[in-house]
C-alpha cells in the first residue's frame, strides 16, 4: 500500500528554507557516505506532489531540466499555473484526503513524495493523510525561516528509526498517529 512521505531537511530550530525561501544552508552541508542514499529512497516513490512555492522554486533553480520526468507529479494551487504540457505534472486542488488518494493510484503501488513546502505537509498531517516524515536534521540554527510542519491541531508521531551520522546531522523516521 502506498504512503505519503514528508522527506525533508530541516535546520536544528525546525525551518526547511530561510525566510526568502534559500536552502544555500543546506547545500553547504555534505551529509558524508553514512547518510541513507538519496537513491534508495527515490526507488521507492511512483509520484511526487508539492504545494506551488516548491514547484516554483524547482522551475526556478532546474532551469529546463524537471527532476521528475519519469513520476507524475502533483502540484497544488488554488490559482492557475503554467505548467507546461512537457512535463508529466498535473494540478490539484481541494480536500487532502481527495488529492492524496489520486496522487497515492498514479504512484501505482509504490510511495508518494511529498516534496514540500511545509504547509502542504501540515494540511495532509492534520487530514490524517500523511503517513510517514522522514527528517534530515542538519547541524545549525538559521533563527527564523520556513517552517517543517506548521500545524494547528497536535500531531503525535511514532518514532521508526533514527541515526547520528558522522556529520553530525541525525536522521528521523517517523510514523503519523494521527488518522481520522
Amino acid at each position: 500500500m502506498s504512503k505519503l512521505i514528508y522527506y525533508v531537511a530541516v535546520s536544528m530550530d525546525g525551518f526547511i528554507a530561510t525566510v526568502d525561501h534559500k536552502l544555500d544552508w543546506l547545500e553547504t552541508f555534505t551529509l558524508g557516505e553514512d547518510a541513507t542514499p538519496y537513491e534508495d529512497f527515490y526507488r521507492t516513490i511512483g509520484a511526487v506532489i508539492m504545494g506551488a512555492e516548491t514547484w516554483r522554486w524547482i522551475m526556478q533553480h532546474a532551469g529546463d531540466h524537471w527532476p521528475y520526468k519519469a513520476i507524475p507529479a502533483f502540484v497544488i494551487s488554488h490559482q492557475p499555473l503554467a505548467l507546461g504540457a512537457e512535463h508529466n505534472i498535473k494540478q490539484l486542488s481541494g480536500e487532502a484526503r481527495q488529492m492524496a488518494t489520486q496522487a497515492k493510484e498514479a504512484a501505482q503501488g509504490k510511495n508518494v513524495w511529498l516534496i514540500g513546502g511545509g504547509v502542504t505537509a501540515a494540511c495532509f498531517a492534520q487530514a490524517g493523510e500523511l503517513d510517514e516524515l522522514f527528517v534530515t536534521t542538519i547541524p545549525i540554527l538559521l533563527g527564523q525561516g520556513v517552517p517543517l510542519l506548521p500545524v494547528t491541531t497536535a500531531c503525535k508521531m511514532t518514532v521508526q528509526s533514527q541515526r547520528l551520522l558522522h556529520s553530525g546531522a541525525a536522521e528521523w523516521v517517523l510514523s503519523l498517529n494521527n488518522r481520522q
